[in-house]
């Protein structure tokens, strides 16, 4: 399921920007602008500029009091403006020859425009875009991680163990490989291993959907109040009423002194807490 989010992602933001019609306010959206001026992919400019004169008589709604000539008018307009001038006529023209490639032509336009497009949708592509990113690094992390965690001895002999007494190792598993074949698929069983039955946290935790960028900003104001009554809390008991420092506020103190967060810190091992909890006392 995860492995397929950043492609699900991407599908919702394509369908945001369809259904929101942002392409639909680029150039002359739906509209042909060569068709809308009359006019042929060869024009030049002077055909173009003396086109839109002609047209510009005829289709303005202080002339013309058709119902749709003002919608008229501004497709003339819009066309006009597109085709008059050279960037966004080569711009327009790439995306009449390769209309598939969306986001290129999303982007070539913003980036030689200021259209009046709802910012809403823009920032909810942006923030969609961004969750994809995110969690792509992520995941990419995790597995440098668990990559790094097979060539970790003591890791490495715990997932041995478990794997032999599953019998994932039996010879029979390996008869007719190569010394290659056979290491690779060892080392496929012990990262099965590491990732589903070894207690690993820290570095080494797999990303899952409510890390998201999107999930995060969603809690963040819970978080945000969570994290304040913390402090207020830790105030109140351990600097006026003076009480005892208990498990908890060592940890959080030595995390500070150590600089590393309470992930890090749960993927240590109770004998080197202990370690840090001495030299933080004897600091």
């Amino acid at each position: 399921m995860m492995s397929r989010l950043p492609l699900l992602l991407l599908a919702v933001a394509l369908y945001t920007v369809v259904e929101a019609g942002i392409f639909d306010s680029m150039y002359c959206g739906r509209h042909n602008c060569y068709e809308i001026m009359g006019l042929e992919r060869t024009a030049t400019k002077k055909e173009i500029n003396k086109q839109y004169r002609k047209l510009a008589k005829e289709l303005h709604p202080d002339h013309n009091k058709a119902d749709d000539a003002h919608e008229k008018f501004e497709l003339l307009v819009s066309a006009y403006e597109t085709l008059r001038n050279e960037v966004s006529r080569n711009d327009y023209d790439y995306l009449l020859d390769n209309p598939d490639v969306y986001y290129e032509h999303f982007y070539r336009f913003f980036s030689h425009s200021t259209p009046k497009v709802d910012v809403g949708p823009v920032i909810s592509i942006s923030l969609i875009v961004l969750t994809v990113l995110h969690y792509l690094h992520r995941h990419s992390s995790y597995n440098r991680a668990i990559n790094y965690a097979l060539h970790v001895p003591n890791l490495r002999n715990q997932a041995k163990q478990l794997a032999a007494s599953e019998g994932l190792l039996d010879k029979k598993f390996f008869k007719g490989m190569t010394k290659d074949e056979a290491k690779v698929k060892e080392n496929k069983i012990l990262r099965d291993i590491i990732e589903e039955k070894l207690d690993i946290k820290g570095g080494y935790q797999k990303p899952e959907w409510t890390d998201i960028l999107l999930v995060q900003l969603l809690v963040l104001p819970f978080n945000f109040g969570k994290l304040s009554w913390f402090h207020i809390r830790r105030i109140y008991k351990y600097k006026i009423m003076g009480h005892a420092l208990d498990w908890e506020e060592k940890d959080y103190r030595t995390r500070k002194v150590l600089g590393i967060s309470a992930t890090q810190w749960g993927g240590l091992d109770e004998e080197k807490k202990e370690t840090f909890y001495k030299k933080r006392t004897l600091a």
